[in-house]
């Protein structure tokens, strides 16, 4: 069950002391930076050490920064948050093992998300090289969508080879009830990974999602952003963040 405490300006969610105790050196600053992968405006992701320990500690910034969508945080609990209570479900009601559930996740806020971290096990591992390993992230991937659940950016790099089997590193478990939508463009999503495209690997072979208006939908929109003028659009958006602005 996830607990949830105040600890200086934050709101501190876990599931253990030792989530708690974590949870708090980090906002006490009490930990070591031992290698960046990520550092934008827009999103934060590094190799921490606490107390001889690897942990990654995450910072989805784009929450706070991007105006669209730090005013819809008025709604929404913000990425951290919605994680772990949906990685907590689906491990604890689905018995679905193979997502990393974040430690302990710290936000801040007042009418809107102000500054979120989620703190993660450190897993060491191999990426995806191999057509078996794509054929065991299928047999997930038919698990998780079983249930509701899709990825929300289901591509290869997406996921780690460990020595209890592979993991799914960075999803936040979203549910859909009404329609396969979400389900099929990560579907849709994976046909184009290039690990997958390199191997000529069939996904819908493997796994045809529900054909329904969600999928033709999903269809749609994956086409449509492939389209030149789209993808210039994409490309000015791109610039223009480079150059500072918020979009």
């Amino acid at each position: 069950m996830i607990k949830a405490e105040k600890f200086k300006d934050y709101k501190l969610y876990y599931k253990t002391d030792e989530g708690k105790k974590l949870g708090e050196k980090v906002l006490s600053k009490n930990y070591i930076v031992l290698s960046e992968y990520k550092n934008t405006e827009r999103n934060y992701v590094a190799k921490i050490d606490i107390d001889g320990k690897m942990f990654v500690l995450k910072s989805p910034k784009s929450e706070t920064v991007i105006p669209q969508r730090r005013v819809q945080t008025i709604f929404k609990k913000g990425e951290g948050l919605t994680s772990f209570m949906n990685i907590d479900r689906a491990i604890e009601k689905d018995r679905l093992d193979f997502f990393i559930e974040p430690i302990a996740v710290m936000v801040r806020r007042g009418l809107f998300l102000e500054e979120s971290f989620i703190l993660m096990e450190y897993v060491a591992g191999d990426i995806i090289r191999t057509t078996e390993d794509i054929d065991e992230i299928m047999e997930m991937v038919k698990k998780i969508h079983s249930v509701g659940i899709y990825h929300g950016d289901l591509n290869t790099s997406n996921f780690i080879k460990t020595h209890e089997g592979i993991k799914i590193i960075d999803s936040q478990a979203k549910r859909e009830y009404m329609w396969h939508f979400k389900r099929a463009y990560d579907i849709l999503t994976l046909k184009n990974d290039l690990l997958v495209l390199g191997y000529g690997y069939d996904v819908e072979k493997k796994y045809r999602v529900k054909r329904d208006l969600g999928y033709i939908l999903a269809y749609f929109i994956k086409n449509f952003k492939k389209l030149p003028v789209v993808e210039q659009i994409r490309k000015f958006k791109v610039y223009l963040r480079n150059k500072g602005f918020k979009v």
